[in-house]
């Protein structure tokens, strides 16, 4: 005999969740958001305040101008071989000092003149007038 007995499952229907919120939860809202909106914006303008103190400045200077400028005011010298080396090596050494103090100092990205078009500050007679003052003081600093 075959066994005709039914077995029963019992299904559980959930109950309807009532999805409108309670008057505590709605009285929350509006604040909450005016201070999560004000958060956000106070974190944006932190964010572009620190964007803009940290970001270099783009500056020129004419490196063939100092060059050939010392070059003339050496050649008007008439300095021997011997004196001319130890010169040149020192206005070498005084003219990458000074280029990279005012990097530093300044936070500036330094380009020869060619390569930009337009826009940039030019700093070629601060730094040539920091040479001369160092190449006068004899100090490299």
């Amino acid at each position: 005999m075959a066994n005709n007995s039914v077995t029963q499952v019992k299904v559980i229907i959930p109950k309807k969740v009532d999805k409108k919120w309670s008057k505590r939860r709605r009285r929350c809202v509006k604040p909450v958001s005016i201070v999560i909106a004000g958060m956000m914006a106070l974190n944006a303008a932190v964010a572009l305040l620190l964007i803009q103190w940290q970001s270099p400045v783009i500056v020129t200077f004419d490196m063939k101008e100092t060059v050939d400028s010392f070059m003339d005011q050496s050649a008007k010298t008439r300095l021997s071989p011997a004196q001319t080396d130890p010169l040149v090596d020192r206005f070498t050494h005084v003219l990458n000092a000074s280029l990279a103090e005012y990097q530093k100092t300044q936070q500036a990205i330094i380009l020869v003149t060619p390569a930009v078009v337009s826009g940039a500050h030019d700093i070629t007679t601060t730094i040539q007038q920091d040479i001369a003052r160092r190449m006068r003081s004899g100090s490299n600093k």
